[in-house]
């Protein structure tokens, strides 16, 4: 068969070819066996049971059944299809399609490529076509509304994916891919979350959203505009900028050290999304500018060094040492430094310094947390000026200290025993006198001999004559903490609620605290035995608080001997005992009997 001739692009054809395999044109528009917009030599039909025997009808097919055909192309089905009636320009351009990666776009390639006459699909039309969002501050979400319309015939199918800007742009109604599937016959509307959290200020950022239907291609660009929050406290207050602060606080360094060290600059460019320069603590004073601008880079940080890098030292238990070690810098500059030690025994009792030219860190060395005999080493750690590391090596050798009965045993017995002696003695004239002698009681031997009643008048009395001293104490509290008279009713209210609940509960258990002089009470019962209670009635009072305030001496010393053989937590749960006692001394006036409990 001989070659036919294509009348458009006058190059040759196979004799067999229906239409022009360069540029698709008919070759026999007149007496072929199919013209342009005829009918195919063999029916298409898709998955569904649809079936297609022109273009038109090919193409309103795709564009109704878009995933089917999508699928038909991707595996060859449309090739196969258009090698077979003829058209292997059309095969080939479907056979291209196949490279694009996306589907979607493949598919609306080939569609378009189709010599479709009459059909008049879907068009894309979207609105706005350009979204623009100014003013936001960093944290701050907006959503915004993109309207996706059909203008032509037919459903519109296809999908709205987020192109660029990922990281603050998200479809709400799409997947995990940023991807939004589009379907509708008049319009669809698709919203938008704009979110700035993890965003700087202030800076423009930009992104794009794709469209892709089988009505057209379109892409929306995005703008984005975040801006900053000024910082809103004098004397800086309206600045929008690191660099803009850190200019200001070059001419005004003092006024900036409060909120450097309360954190409001930390909180200020926290808000901004901006890394703040400092790194762990806040330098104090002045030395918290020159801090500020290091980490900015705006000042080179002077080189520091220690007075000392070892020291050596020797103790004995209980002994407690004090030392301090200087960082130095020969620059003109504020040192700053923060200090730390991991052993237990070794503290630093100044851990944030700083000082023009010098800083001073002290520490303590408690031996009482050390082992006796031997040498204990450690390390005081110190983070200066921009993350310069340096060390003291402490070296500490412990010794054990003497056994002596007199200085670890003796005195803290004697000072229980005297203690609780004038615990009594003070307590005799609201218990002894007030509660019971001029109470119901009287002053006989035999009742001196039993415990109060406490149904009686006894703790009525005793509470009467003790809850005042709880009111004294509260009110003089509240004043030495605060210093305000104002503060002091309160402070009496408070602690006459809590006298009286002490008073009632000290008042029940008195028989129980007296009972050790009741049983050496019994020991005089010799003495009034054929002699009248009258004769010696005036002697039995004062016998008898000397008597319980012997026997509470002796129950103090024991107590204190039982309370040296667990350590350190006895002596200063003795001080604790005896603190009041010490008060109440120097108030009545006994100072001589202060300073004996004071000093043992």
């Amino acid at each position: 068969m001989a070659a036919a001739v294509c009348p458009r692009c006058q190059r040759a054809n196979p004799g067999e070819a229906v239409y022009c395999h360069f540029d698709g044109f008919a070759l026999h528009p007149n007496g072929g066996p199919l013209s342009a917009g005829g009918t195919f030599s063999q029916t298409f039909v898709f998955p569904s049971g649809r079936k297609c025997k022109t273009f038109d009808q090919l193409v309103q097919g795709c564009q109704e059944e878009w995933e089917e055909a999508r699928t038909l192309l991707r595996g060859g089905g449309f090739q196969k299809f258009l090698a077979a009636i003829g058209r292997m320009d059309l095969a080939r351009s479907a056979d291209e399609t196949r490279s694009q990666l996306d589907a979607d776009i493949a598919l609306h390639d080939f569609v378009a490529a189709l010599p479709a006459t009459q059909v008049k699909g879907p068009r894309l039309e979207l609105n706005p076509r350009r979204l623009v969002l100014d003013g936001m501050h960093v944290g701050e979400t907006r959503q915004v509304k993109i309207t996706v319309s059909n203008g032509g015939k037919g459903l519109l199918q296809g999908k709205l994916a987020v192109d660029e800007g990922g990281s603050w742009l998200h479809l709400i109604d799409g997947n995990d891919t940023g991807q939004c599937s589009l379907k509708t016959a008049r319009e669809q509307v698709i919203t938008a979350l704009i979110d700035t959290r993890g965003l700087a200020a202030p800076r423009k950022h930009a992104a794009r959203l794709t469209v892709i239907t089988n009505g057209g291609i379109a892409e929306v660009p995005v703008g984005l505009e975040v801006v900053s929050y000024p910082f809103s406290h004098s004397p800086f207050k309206g600045i929008a900028s690191p660099r803009e602060m850190a200019e200001r606080m070059r001419g005004q360094p003092k006024q900036a050290v409060a909120f450097l060290e309360s954190g409001e600059m930390a909180r200020w460019f926290a808000a901004n999304g901006w890394a703040y320069p400092v790194a762990g603590a806040t330098a104090k004073g002045v030395a918290a500018v020159q801090q500020f601008f290091e980490g900015m880079g705006l000042s080179k940080p002077p080189a520091v060094q220690l007075s000392m890098t070892e020291i050596r030292l020797s103790c004995q238990q209980p002994e407690v040492i004090r030392g301090e070690v200087a960082l130095l810098t020969p620059s003109k500059k504020w040192v700053y430094a923060q200090a730390e030690s991991q052993e237990p025994w070794l503290r630093v009792t100044t851990p944030s310094v700083s000082g023009p030219q010098l800083a001073v860190v002290a520490y303590e060395v408690d031996s009482k947390l050390m082992k006796a005999g031997r040498q204990s080493e450690g390390t005081l750690g110190i983070v200066a000026n921009a993350g310069q590391k340096l060390a003291l090596r402490v070296k500490v050798d412990v010794r054990k200290s003497p056994v002596s009965f007199q200085s670890n045993l003796l005195n803290p017995v004697l000072m229980g025993a005297l203690v609780f002696f004038c615990y009594r003695l003070l307590m005799a004239l609201p218990v002894d006198v007030f509660a019971r002698l001029l109470g119901s009681d009287g002053g006989t031997y035999e009742n001196w001999l039993h415990a109060p009643s406490l149904e009686g008048r006894f703790a009525v009395r005793f509470v009467l004559a003790t809850w005042w001293l709880g009111a004294m104490l509260g009110g003089m509290r509240l004043w030495q903490r605060g210093g305000r008279w104002m503060d002091v009713p309160f402070g009496v209210l408070a602690g006459g609620v809590a006298g009286v609940l002490g008073s009632a509960s000290l008042a029940c258990l008195w028989p129980l605290l007296d009972s050790p002089g009741r049983l050496l009470w019994r020991g005089f019962a010799t003495l009034v035995q054929g002699h009248t209670v009258a004769a010696f009635a005036w002697l039995w009072t004062p016998l008898w608080i000397l008597v319980a305030a012997l026997s509470w001496a002796a129950v103090g010393a024991l107590v204190v001997l039982v309370l040296g053989l667990i350590g350190n937590t006895g002596s200063r749960l003795l001080g604790v005992i005896s603190r009041p006692l010490i008060w109440a001394l120097g108030v009545i006036g006994w100072r001589r009997l202060q300073a004996l409990v004071t000093k043992t």
